[in-house]
């Protein structure tokens, strides 16, 4: 059905949908080679802990999107955020996978970091006039930030870990370059410390459970 076809009802089931398959699928990439790393308890743990906060940031990243998708009126930034939520999907199935071959487990808050970010993306959308998309823009930002933080914490035997990483960052650049060319006004600097803030609490919490 066609998104400008669609009732309220069925717009909403649509997200609720979305939103389980985002935090409760484990889908995984169809080809990938297999795990080599050989990584002691202590690493295993440390490289668990970090995939799990990126893995909450690709939950985050969906909500982020849709949230924004669902409130815009533009036809043309929807069916944008909409194709990247699909290539971010990919990046979600990389930190399943690496989760699993670490025996790790997602974050127990997802549910509430998802809601917590389409909010804050409907927020973004209702403000389509003032900052287009300079919220994704920000985030985008932000993302590429914390993965080189992660990729540098990871412990220096975990080369799979850190080669998802990369390839999730390179992607990262790509979807902020995308939405400048769309179109992007800077958001209020306030925005940019809410938005540092609230990421920094939710990465510390999400490394713990």
């Amino acid at each position: 059905m066609d998104n400008q076809n669609k009732s309220l009802i069925d717009s909403f089931l649509d997200e609720i949908q979305c939103a389980l398959s985002t935090i409760y699928d484990n889908s995984v990439p169809e080809a990938v080679n297999k795990d080599n790393s050989k990584l002691n308890k202590e690493q295993t743990e440390v490289s668990t802990r970090i995939m799990r906060i990126n893995h909450m940031g690709e939950v985050c990243a969906q909500a982020l999107y849709r949230g924004q998708a669902a409130f815009t009126r533009k036809e043309k930034m929807k069916d944008q955020l909409y194709k990247i939520c699909d290539e971010e999907n990919e990046h979600l199935k990389l930190c399943n996978l690496r989760l699993s071959e670490l025996n790790g487990e997602k974050s127990v808050l997802n549910p509430l970091w998802y809601a917590a970010s389409f909010a804050l993306g409907a927020i973004a959308g209702l403000n389509e006039n003032r900052w287009k998309l300079g919220f994704i823009e920000e985030t985008e930002r932000q993302v590429k930030d914390h993965l080189e933080e992660s990729i540098t914490s990871l412990p220096a035997q975990d080369n799979r870990s850190r080669l998802f990483l990369e390839e999730i960052a390179r992607d990262e650049e790509k979807h902020r370059d995308t939405v400048k060319n769309i179109g992007s006004e800077e958001v209020p600097k306030l925005v940019k410390k809410s938005m540092n803030g609230l990421s920094k609490i939710m990465k510390n919490i999400t490394y713990h459970i």
